[in-house]
């Protein structure tokens, strides 16, 4: 269904060293170990584990709309630092990205790994006494601290890859126990619909508890569509604004009136596909 908006990242250290330029470019984990499919990087800083960093530039960045400087990590480091990622098999597995707002972006491990990527943990850029600068989104300030996922040889573009901001955690999902629990098997338009919710809803909205928590949950333990009319359901998705003062979920543009329909009918697919409740 909706998406709320976007994102979270930051934390800051500055030690200058090497300088490399980019194109535009639930489990808790303890600090010396690399058996966890969760790292917590909040936990990582504060035992002094993110302090050997390296300039890293990125042109043409998403987030700050231009050219950009970070002290950051070699994200893949801190994988096989802190992680079984040696263990897996990256094509079973999604990367996902928790922030402190409760925007969860995933997307295929083995995807996230043939890129170049880091952990930014401070704006080189920021003015003066500033941690980070500020980050605008469809007219509201969003938080960059305390970490920021950035590239290298990754377009801002590439819609593919997720640039979180205000990052907390990331985890390694199997895929099968993860966002296949939501695909339909049996109904060709609901799959689709689940393929435009998959990319452009579940970062924010989690259905069966599985996605984002910044937006709420919308099947269990009762769907969305069971109580609100779903033409006016299909209108709100399409101008959230046109419902909600102040509302943080963007005007979807990307999605034709088709789309929306098609998201909608998949919402209604998995009402009857619920969670079971404890008993």
């Amino acid at each position: 269904m909706v998406i709320l908006s976007v994102v979270a990242l930051g934390c800051q250290e500055k030690k200058k060293q090497t300088e490399v330029s980019t194109t535009e470019t639930s489990i808790n984990v303890s600090t010396n170990t690399s058996d966890s499919l969760t790292i917590d990087l909040v936990e990582l800083q504060k035992a002094g584990k993110l302090k050997k960093t390296i300039i890293v530039t990125v042109d043409e960045d998403p987030v700050y709309h231009g050219k950009k400087r970070y002290n950051a990590i070699p994200f893949p480091e801190l994988l096989d630092d802190y992680s079984k990622i040696k263990n897996l098999q990256a094509d079973k597995y999604q990367i996902i990205f928790e922030c402190e707002d409760g925007y969860k972006p995933m997307m295929p491990l083995q995807k996230f790994l043939s890129a170049k990527s880091f952990l930014a943990i401070g704006d080189v850029d920021a003015p003066k006494g500033e941690s980070w600068s500020k980050i605008i989104k469809d007219g509201h300030e969003m938080k960059a601290a305390p970490f920021y996922l950035i590239y290298q040889g990754v377009s801002s573009k590439d819609t593919d890859y997720k640039w979180p901001y205000n990052l907390i955690k990331v985890h390694l999902v199997s895929t099968i126990e993860n966002i296949s629990l939501l695909n339909p098997r049996d109904d060709a338009t609901a799959t689709i619909g689940f393929e435009l919710f998959n990319k452009n809803c579940i970062s924010c909205h989690a259905i069966n508890k599985i996605g984002g928590s910044m937006g709420p949950e919308l099947n269990y333990p009762k769907s969305v569509t069971e109580y609100w009319n779903q033409n006016q359901l299909k209108k709100f998705i399409q101008n959230p604004a046109s419902f909600r003062n102040g509302v943080k979920m963007p005007t979807l543009a990307n999605l034709t009136e088709k789309e929306i329909e098609t998201i909608v009918y998949y919402l209604s697919y998995m009402s009857n596909h619920k969670l079971q409740k404890p008993e």
